[in-house]
């Protein structure tokens, strides 16, 4: 019995052989993620796609739910304590699963039941830093390649002058259309992780980007993206999407903020709120700021959400919004 076209004996989702009785068992695949970015399995299935992998049904602990799924994943991926991360069912996917969800029985198809349809681990970024690097055994550079081709989203670049050269360029006769692989995207596949993974390839700040489809409507922060259908913004090169960037006025030119930012915030937990939107702050623990100490509301733009935070410097002078769960007043 062949797996996706190779023999079981190649692919075991830990990075070894398996012998053919096992091929019989049922398999769990799944890729891995963080909040923004796919993140390499500790047990690879392909020399070529290091972020999917997959376990055996029979090595979860009963009673076999998302909750014990998640701990089994957590171990399997070289991290320690309690897991801090969402499983999505599958990679289409618009929330992740409650941890008390059944996961289905042995033999059953389901969410996971190929690569095609694999889970997908979200891992919380503040955990990336605690866990060590994949190790290239020889047994992992021995991994076949991935017998399925990529499903890329298609886009254009501009600025407001017009047209620039994509980072992703990957046609020398037309520099501004450019590429990304979709598996790579993380669920929940809205346009604010499209318009994440979009930023990251073109070295820009999520927040000077504004994405249309082909027909030149713009894709709101609500906007569902169906990414394994054969109809999704970008699906060709013919219909890409358009990023248009729109550089934001430096701090220098901000407004002045008013308040007597005489007070002290320490940070309580590292944070990475500013990464995705450069009007909050991205911080690390024991980290002090500034502040007027008084809580207001803004919203962010990751999840279009409205949250209270306080308004607050930092050590160099970038004045921004933090969460006070994130930050202790002094």
């Amino acid at each position: 019995m062949s797996v996706c076209g190779r023999e079981p004996s190649q692919l075991d989702g830990r990075g070894g052989s398996q012998t053919i009785s096992e091929a019989t068992h049922h398999y769990i695949y799944y890729r891995l993620y963080t909040n923004d970015n796919p993140l390499e399995s500790f047990n690879p299935i392909y020399s070529d796609d290091e972020t999917v992998s997959r376990i055996l049904f029979k090595s979860i602990t009963p009673p076999r739910n998302v909750a014990s799924l998640k701990r089994h994943l957590w171990k399997v991926e070289g991290f320690d304590g309690t897991p801090n991360c969402s499983l999505y069912l599958s990679l289409s996917e618009k929330a992740p699963a409650d941890v008390s969800s059944r996961l289905p029985f042995q033999g059953d198809p389901g969410s996971g039941s190929s690569e095609l349809d694999a889970m997908a681990l979200v891992v919380n970024i503040p955990e990336i830093k605690k866990r060590s690097a994949p190790a290239k055994t020889a047994a992992s550079k021995a991994l076949p390649e991935s017998p399925h081709k990529p499903r890329y989203v298609h886009y254009r670049t501009y600025d407001e002058a017009g047209e620039i050269v994509s980072k992703t360029s990957f046609d020398v006769t037309d520099t501004s259309l450019g590429r990304i692989d979709a598996r790579y995207i993380p669920p929940p596949h809205n346009s604010i992780f499209l318009k994440i993974r979009l930023s990251q390839a073109e070295g820009i700040l999520v927040p000077e980007a504004t994405l249309y489809d082909s027909k030149e409507n713009e894709l709101n922060s609500d906007y569902v993206i169906s990414l394994f259908t054969d109809n999704y913004p970008g699906i060709s090169a013919d219909e890409p999407i358009a990023m248009v960037y729109k550089p934001q006025l430096p701090k220098h030119a901000s407004p002045p903020q008013p308040g007597d930012f005489s007070k002290k915030l320490r940070a309580n937990t590292d944070s990475a709120m500013g990464t995705y939107d450069s009007t909050w702050h991205s911080a690390k623990l024991g980290e002090v700021f500034q502040t007027d100490g008084v809580l207001t509301r803004r919203r962010y733009c990751m999840d279009a959400w409205v949250y209270e935070c306080y308004v607050a410097i930092n050590s160099s002078g970038k004045r921004g919004f933090i969460k006070p769960e994130f930050a202790t007043l002094l």
